[in-house]
């Protein structure tokens, strides 16, 4: 017999070929009439923005060189130089230059300034009485300048030292500006050069370029500023780009072998940026369409509900017979049960169905025991209770007739006495916690009147943890064991002993020891301890033995409380509780 999940497996094999085959010639059609057009102009887009940042950049450093050869430092160099003496120039230097580099934190693309003189004498920033700055004015990037004609200009990248302090070279594009009298207009009176960073300019490049893999950036004379290749690929696009561009004057998009290419020029200044985006990675990146997947999933839930009607009708007749059998077990009828034998996983379903009835038979069976053991210790706080009026009114005579002959020892006793009766007389249930300040107050109450009856007899010592006051416990649940500890361990060794009681705070529990150095408990004793049931009245108050505070215990935090009880004879016995840490505001 074949299994439920064969049967759906067939048939969706066949939905998945032919929406295979459907959603191939679709996405096929989408990506040649759209998705193409779609991402190429979203790289143009990017290729646009790229630019629009170079051009500010360049725009601030022109803006910045012009405001600094009008000002009064710079035409008052360039115009006195050669009147001055030699200390007179050397200081017009000095200040000049300085000035420059005042100015200099202006624009973070600046690495040094350099002054040049009609006659080609150059004072550089980085070294000012060095000839290294003039001999680099005998290269092509300065002559290429000169040789334009032009007013101001960007260079082609070159390499020079960076710094005087320093040996390395590195990349540098220099600006180069002609500085004219302001007021003569058109008298020439020198050149001012600023040496860019060409780190500043890659950085912008390389994260504007990440998504093409071939960028090239070109000045107005041809001159490659920047270029890069697909790491990818291993093999050089910057030849082929070179080829294609000159080809093409027109910017914008145009197809070439292999891909498209893009241009885009600089509006100010003459240069432009050449990318190629390859027809390879327009299809990495359009191989994941929205619309086929939608067309793709209606298509296929089609045919899978076509095709899954035989295996649907196979899964709703045991289902149906499942759900009249929960109506009836809602209804309180326990004992039902379902009969399904299809040799796959709805047979094991009501297998489980089954199963699921009879534990929960069980589960009924046990809360109706715990729900008895709940009354059971309901009635007994009941029968613990006392008609307090008429008590109250005989104590409080007792008391007033021993103020009255001046016995302190009866008023304290029978205090102590009256406080006890207050807190059992309350009707807050077998549930009720209060904090464990409270139930010290009670239990040293209670202490109280044992020392009156066993003068001498004990001592008690508090060890208490100032957090762990308020944390909730169950009322009169200390009282069992500290009574145990005096009776049955202190009073029979005919000695005087101590009692401890102490009380501290982890993370997530409180913890409660009762210690005493009475006689101990035997060992098959301690076995059977939690078994045993006193009804003994103590001082006339009712004595709920361990069993019952054992079974509040678990009636109120279940698994989360444990009760330990160690002795050994002649030696003492510790009781340690451990409760979870419940605080009045939670």
């Amino acid at each position: 017999m074949k299994s439920l999940r064969s049967v759906i497996l067939q048939r969706i094999i066949i939905v998945a070929i032919i929406s295979f085959l459907l959603s191939a010639a679709f996405t096929f059609y989408y990506y040649k009439t759209i998705l193409v057009k779609q991402m190429i102009h979203e790289d143009e887009t990017k290729l646009s923005q790229t630019v629009r940042q170079l051009e500010y950049m360049s725009d601030d450093i022109a803006k910045f060189s012009f405001s600094l050869i009008i000002s009064e430092q710079l035409q008052s160099f360039y115009k006195t130089f050669d009147q001055l003496d030699t200390f007179g120039q050397f200081a017009l230097i000095q200040d000049s230059l300085d000035y420059l580099d005042e100015n200099k934190g202006l624009r973070k693309e600046v690495s040094s300034f350099a002054l040049l003189l009609p006659d080609r004498r150059v004072f550089w920033s980085e070294a000012r009485n060095d000839q290294y700055f003039s001999e680099r004015l005998k290269e092509d990037w300065y002559q290429n300048f000169v040789q334009s004609g032009q007013q101001h200009a960007f260079t082609e990248p070159h390499d020079m030292i960076l710094t005087s302090n320093t040996v390395e070279q590195g990349k540098i594009i220099s600006f180069i500006v002609t500085v004219t009298d302001i007021e003569q207009p058109g008298r020439r009176i020198g050149e001012l050069i600023l040496n860019l960073d060409y780190s500043s300019f890659e950085s912008l490049l390389d994260f504007g370029s990440a998504d093409f893999e071939g960028v090239l950036w070109m000045n107005d004379a041809g001159y490659l500023l920047y270029e890069k290749d697909n790491p990818s690929s291993g093999i050089s696009l910057t030849p082929s780009l070179l080829q294609a561009a000159s080809e093409r004057q027109k910017d914008g998009i145009s197809s070439v072998q292999g891909g498209y290419m893009l241009v885009d020029r600089f509006e100010s200044i003459n240069w432009k940026l050449v990318t190629f985006i390859s027809q390879a990675s327009l299809m990495e990146r359009g191989r994941i369409v929205i619309y086929l997947l939608g067309v793709f999933s209606l298509t296929s839930t089609t045919l899978i509900l076509l095709l899954m009607m035989p295996a649907i009708f196979r899964i709703t007749r045991p289902i149906m017979r499942l759900y009249h059998a929960m109506n009836a077990v809602s209804s309180g009828k326990l004992h039902t049960s379902v009969n399904i034998k299809t040799g796959d996983e709805l047979e094991k379903l009501g297998q489980g169905f089954n199963r699921m009835t009879n534990q929960l038979q069980v589960h009924l069976e046990e809360s109706i025991r715990h729900e008895k053991d709940k009354r059971e210790l309901e009635l007994e706080l009941v029968l613990s209770k006392l008609n307090p009026h008429f008590v109250y009114n005989t104590l409080n005579a007792v008391i007033y007739m021993a103020r009255k002959q001046g016995n302190d020892d009866i008023v304290l006793m029978v205090g102590s006495f009256i406080r006890l009766l207050q807190d059992a007389v309350k009707m807050d249930g077998v549930q009720s916690l209060i904090p464990l300040r409270e139930e010290l107050d009670l239990l040293r109450d209670y202490i109280a009147i044992q020392s009156f009856r066993y003068i001498d007899m004990f001592e008690v010592e508090w060890h208490v943890q100032e957090q762990a006051y308020e944390c909730l416990v169950p009322r009169n649940f200390l009282q069992p064991f500290v009574e145990n500890a005096i009776f049955h361990g202190i009073c029979p060794k005919d000695l005087p002993g101590t009692l401890r009681i102490s009380a501290a705070v982890s993370s997530t529990a409180l913890i409660l020891r009762i210690e005493d150095d009475g006689i101990g408990i035997e060992e098959d004793q301690l076995a059977t301890i939690w078994d045993k049931e006193n009804q003994k009245k103590n001082s006339g108050l009712r004595h709920i033995g361990l069993s019952h505070t054992r079974k509040r215990i678990e009636h109120l935090f279940g698994g989360q409380a444990t009760m330990r009880i160690d002795s050994l004879l002649d030696q003492g016995t510790t009781v340690t509780v451990e409760l979870p840490k419940l605080l009045p505001h939670n």
